[in-house]
């Protein structure tokens, strides 16, 4: 087959590989084609059209990622980052995605009230909510103990 060729129908299985949701990263795509044997370079070429084209944009997805944790789902900008890496956004597009995000002072706080709207947590099991989305002890704790006192204010 020539390089061409080679080229086409490497472009023509990423196109189908991303489909209609145009929100996969460079990495997802990489990964997709080099594990159907594609060689490398001409994997680089084809990711490379795909982006002058638009069609492939890290930005557009890491943006798509993040808007899915929200919620009971907001996680701290390091663990952002490396849901963002582990979806194959390059490096620098994910750390400039995340340092977008709000602080960690603030998404810890909007994590609690989303968490835990209608009740009064236990101090630990707060604590344990904040370090299993990647809060360090330091903001875990402030977070935990403002929020548990703006809930004794309340009641």
């Amino acid at each position: 087959m020539s390089l061409n060729g080679e080229f086409e129908n490497c472009r023509e299985r990423a196109v189908l590989f991303l489909g209609l949701d145009r929100n996969k990263s460079s990495g997802r795509v990489r990964q997709k084609l080099e594990q159907e044997n594609y060689d490398p370079d001409i994997v680089e070429a084809v990711i490379d059209y795909l982006k002058e084209i638009d069609y492939i944009n890290d930005e557009r997805a890491a943006s798509s990622i993040c808007r899915r944790y929200s919620g009971k789902r907001i996680r701290s900008r390091k663990a952002m980052l490396y849901v963002l890496n582990d979806a194959g956004i390059e490096f620098a597009v994910s750390k400039n995605i995340t340092d977008s995000l709000p602080e960690d002072e603030e998404s810890s706080r909007d994590l609690l009230e989303a968490y835990y709207r209608n009740t009064i947590p236990e101090f630990t099991k707060a604590m344990r909510l904040l370090a299993g989305r990647g809060y360090s002890a330091y903001i875990a704790n402030k977070a935990v103990n403002e929020f548990l006192s703006a809930k004794e204010d309340i009641i």
